[in-house]
């Protein structure tokens, strides 16, 4: 996926979420992204969309729990 059509496509996004008088769903927000990232491609930075390509494609390590936490909780349990 092109880094920069995603970070357009970010900023089409929340552009919209910001200008709405009312509370729309994500699916609105998501399709109004969809279509009209073309205006936001100028002010998009890849390296803003290769950041969010790699937030969603690898699982984060923040979510195991720390070694050191593992490890008291099976001391506990003995």
């Amino acid at each position: 996926m092109n880094a920069r059509k995603v970070a357009a496509q970010f900023a089409a996004y929340i552009w919209y979420e910001n200008t709405q008088q009312f509370e729309r769903t994500n699916a609105e927000k998501a399709e109004f992204a969809r279509n009209n990232w073309q205006p936001f491609l100028p002010i998009a930075p890849e390296g803003l969309g290769r950041l969010l390509i790699k937030t969603v494609a690898k699982p984060s390590r923040m979510r195991k729990q720390p070694k050191y936490l593992r490890r008291r909780r099976l001391l506990a349990a003995v």
